[in-house]
C-alpha cells in the first residue's frame, strides 16, 4: 500500500459523506473516499496499521478494501478506498412503511453470498450490519467499513451495535465461531429491516403472522427459535442464502406488523 501524508490532502476541498461509519469520518472527491480514523485511540490505529499491511494485495469481489494509507507524524491516521457512487445503506433503503419483501430478499441473498466469499478469504467482518452494506441504483451491492474486521491472526475489538445488544444485553452468551458472529449479525439485521424491530422483541405471534405468507420466514423459524431461547446454544447458524426463497412476493405494511407499544418505544 502507498502512504500519503495527511498534510498533502486538501480536506476542505472534499465532500463529507452523509453516511458515516462508527470508527472515523469519511470524505470523497467523487472518485476516492478518504476515511480519517479520528475516533480511534492511538493503540487501535497502531493495530489497524499492521492489519492493513497483512491485507495488502487482498481482493474480494464486492468488498471495498483499503487502497492507500494516510499517515500523520509517521503513524496511521486513515486510509483511502474506492467511492461506490450513487449508493445508500441497505438499512436506509427500507426505512418506509410499505415495501415488497422480494426486493429485500434479493439484496440479502446477494449479500449473503458475498459474506461467504469474505469468510473463504480468511476475513470476518465483525462490525457487520445493513448500515455497512451499500446498494446502488443499479442494484449492485458492496460491503464497506471493513476496518473493523478480523483477518488471519489480527483480531478486532469492534462489533455491530445490533450484535452487541443481542449477545450481551439479551443473551449474555457466546457464539460457536468467529464466522457465526457475522452470520448472526446478518440475521439480526435482516429481522430488524423486515420487521422494524429487534429480533428479541418480535413475538411468536408476530412471527407466525408473517411466516404464513413468507416461506423464507418459515424456513428461518428454527433459527429464530434457537436465537430467542437463552438456554439454547448458538450453533449451526445458517447463511441467509440457504434459507431465502426468491419466489416470496409479499407486501410489507409496517403499521400492521408492529404493535402500538413497539411503534412508540422502539429505539432502532
Amino acid at each position: 500500500m502507498e502512504k500519503i501524508k495527511l498534510g498533502d490532502i486538501n480536506i476542505k476541498s472534499l465532500e463529507k459523506l452523509s453516511s458515516q461509519g462508527s470508527l472515523g469520518t469519511v470524505y470523497t472527491d467523487g472518485v476516492t473516499c478518504y476515511k480519517l480514523l479520528d475516533k480511534l485511540y492511538f493503540d487501535e490505529r497502531r493495530d489497524l496499521y499492521w492489519k492493513f499491511l497483512e491485507m495488502e494485495g487482498l481482493k474480494i469481489d464486492n468488498v471495498i478494501l483499503p487502497e492507500d494509507l494516510i499517515m500523520k507524524d509517521g503513524f496511521l491516521y486513515g486510509y483511502t478506498m474506492p467511492y461506490f457512487k450513487d449508493s445508500m445503506m441497505l438499512s436506509d433503503k427500507f426505512l418506509k412503511r410499505y415495501f415488497n419483501c422480494n426486493e429485500l430478499f434479493n439484496y440479502v441473498n446477494k449479500a449473503s453470498k458475498i459474506l461467504r466469499n469474505i469468510h473463504s478469504n480468511g476475513m470476518v467482518c465483525q462490525d457487520l450490519s445493513f448500515e455497512n452494506i451499500l446498494v446502488n441504483k443499479d442494484g449492485d451491492i458492496a460491503f464497506c467499513d471493513i476496518d473493523g474486521c478480523s483477518y488471519k491472526n489480527n483480531y478486532s475489538p469492534f462489533y455491530s451495535k445490533v450484535f452487541k445488544h443481542f449477545i450481551i444485553d439479551y443473551r449474555n452468551s457466546k457464539v460457536s465461531s468467529l464466522e457465526d458472529i457475522d452470520k448472526v449479525s446478518m440475521i439480526l439485521s435482516f429481522y430488524l429491516t423486515l420487521y422494524g424491530e429487534l429480533l428479541e422483541k418480535i413475538t411468536k405471534r408476530q412471527y407466525n403472522t408473517l411466516s404464513r405468507h413468507i416461506q423464507t420466514l418459515d424456513n428461518l423459524k428454527p433459527c429464530y427459535n434457537m436465537l430467542i431461547d437463552k438456554d439454547c446454544p448458538i450453533e449451526n447458524v445458517p447463511y441467509l442464502d440457504e434459507t431465502i426463497n426468491l419466489s416470496d412476493n409479499y407486501e410489507i405494511d409496517r403499521n400492521k406488523i408492529l404493535t402500538f407499544r413497539q411503534k412508540i418505544f422502539r429505539k432502532y
